[in-house]
This record gives C-alpha cells, structure tokens and sequence, in this order.
C-alpha cells in the first residue's frame, strides 16, 4: 500500500490551502531560512559545459639590479590551471490533475506547491557555498569550507582560530569579484532558477504493481558552481563556540572576541577595493555582534536604519549578512 501523503498531495493537502472563502489560503513557511549570501554571488559564464578552468598566479618573476654594461638573467612568472567543477541542483513538483480541477484558482493552487521548490534549492545553494565537496559528493561543487580547513595549506594563513571545542560556527570575510572569488554557471547556459511547466503528463505511482495517472509537472532547476580564484580574498573565522556567545553583553562575558578577530581578518585581505566584499554568520554569531555594536566604545561596529525599515550591521564599513545555512555543529580546525 502506497505512504498517504509521502512525495504527492492529497484531498487533505489541499483541503488545509483554502480559506473559508475556498481561495488558495497564504502559506505561512516556516522552513524558509536567511540566506543573505545568495545576494551578493557574483556570476561569471564557465568556459567549458561542465565547470570552469582558470589560470593562477603562483610565482613572480625575477627581477635584479643592474649595473651599466652588465647584463640580468631573463625570467618569467610560475602559473598554474585549475578546473573548477559546477553541478546542478533540480526539483520535479507533480500533482494530481484532479486536485487541479477542482481548484477554483487552478494557478494559484500549482503554485502553491511548487513555490517552494525555488526556496528549497537557494537553500541548497547556500549550504554548499560553504559545505559543498566534490571529493564525498561528486555531484556537486566545492564550497569554501574545504579551501579553509588545514592550516597546513596555503589558505592556511587566513584562518583564524577562535578558540571553541564544542558547538562550533564561522564567520567568514569574503570578497567577491571576477579576480578574487565567484560564482559561475557552465558555459551556454544562464543564471537563476530554471522553471519549465511540463504540463499534463501520465505518471506512475507507487503502488506494486504501479498504477497510472495524469498529473501536472513542473521542472525547477539552476547549474552553478564556485571558483576560488584567488585564495588571499576570504577569511575563515574558526572554531566559534555558539554556546559562547549566547552570554555576549552579559556581566560574565565568555564570548569569543569577535572585534580582535575581525581586525585580523581585515588585514590579511590584500585589497577590499578589488571586489565587494561582505562579512556571513549565522543568527547566533549575529545577534552576539549587534549586542556589541550597541556598546557604544564599539565605534566601528555599527547598526544602521535602512529606508526600507531594515537593519544593517557594518563592521568597518562593511555589511554583516546573516546565513542560516552556516552550521553550528562544524568540525573542529586545528
């Protein structure tokens, strides 16, 4: 016997989407998660179908003073090419087409249930940006994690530790650009979500043995992938304890020193002129920093009025964007 309301919807489902007045009633989505980060992407179109090859700067030249009448020996600069890897994300929305009929707003009704779908791949987008690894999960892309979590690498250099064991966060410095970090989607396809309207089609459904019938499909999805061209140009603030920084502002502050650690992620970016740049928490390291930014001897942090009615926090003039998709359950960097 088939799971009642597992992958499609049922006379229920659609019972609990009309109001009084049998109109598709407004969904309030409690799933849905901030994820600042996905505004300030910067897309570039990959040169091949699949990924992105770049070349990278690995070693200047040779440069020497001369005296007159004597000569320098010729030199070049080291480089090197990297392929970087997008995947694609997709979702298949299928309802009933009798769940259809007798809607009495029939677009509003498949909307209904297929909006989400768009959410549910931003926030996929935005976990990856961080978490994605091509090495467990080939499908995908690599995120930035990957590229900050030895400190034995190169990229080493721009972690910083924060001292925490147990309930760990980051909070990352990242600037975005064509010459720094960036997204890109593969070559001769586009940005954004991708939704194609299938129609009615014939569909099987769980049963052994399966049964047929009509139901509207909607195709949602987007290719994407990230090029950490050069890795000088974001900073992992490690090792975060969220647990912490719940006592921010308290008489027994034991919160990491968030302003100490921002200060030495600033300086170890060669250049904020070269991109945009943004610093991403999650909601718990956040609110630690706009508990600080209201003691007012923190002049660089501040919290700004927006003729929006939003709030925006800025350190050092640059805006804090809060990402619900940054774990507080992360692996400890040595």
């Amino acid at each position: 016997m088939a799971t009642i309301g597992n992958t499609n919807l049922t006379l229920m489902d659609h019972a609990r989407r009309l109001d009084p007045n049998g109109k598709i009633a407004r969904i309030t989505e409690m799933m849905n998660q901030v994820n600042e980060v996905l505004e300030d992407l910067v897309f570039v179109e990959g040169n091949t179908t699949t990924g992105h090859k770049t070349t990278l700067r690995t070693g200047l030249p040779t440069v020497a003073w001369r005296q007159i009448n004597k000569g320098v020996q010729p030199s070049k600069s080291q480089t090197k090419q990297q392929l970087f890897s997008a995947g694609i994300i997709e979702g298949l929305g299928r309802v009933d087409e009798e769940l259809v009929n007798i809607a009495n707003d029939k677009a509003a009704f498949r909307l209904s249930e297929n909006a989400p779908f768009i959410e549910a791949i931003s926030q996929t987008m935005a976990t990856t940006l961080f978490y994605g690894n091509v090495e467990t999960n080939p499908e995908r892309f690599t995120g930035l994690s990957p590229y900050y979590s030895l400190s034995t690498a190169d990229s080493g250099a721009n972690l910083i530790l924060g001292g925490g064991t147990t309930t760990l966060t980051s909070l990352w410095l990242v600037v975005w650009g064509e010459q720094t970090i960036h997204a890109f989607f593969p070559k001769g396809s586009g940005t954004g979500i991708e939704h194609n309207d299938k129609g009615l089609q014939l569909v099987s459904d769980s049963e052994t043995p399966a049964g047929q019938y009509y139901a509207y499909l909607d195709q949602y999805k987007t290719r994407l992938g990230l090029c950490v061209r050069d890795w000088r140009y974001a900073v992992r603030i490690c090792n975060l304890d969220k647990t912490a920084l719940s006592t921010a502002g308290d008489t027994s502050d034991t919160s990491a020193n968030l302003i100490k650690f921002m200060i030495q992620a600033l300086n170890r970016i060669p250049s904020l002129r070269i991109g945009r740049a943004a610093w991403y928490c999650n909601k718990e390291v956040k609110t630690a920093l706009d508990i600080k930014a209201y003691n007012k001897s923190n002049v660089n942090l501040t919290i700004q009025s927006l003729e929006n009615g939003q709030m925006l926090t800025r350190f050092m003039g640059i805006p804090i964007r809060r990402c619900d998709a940054i774990l507080n359950t992360e692996t400890v960097v040595a």
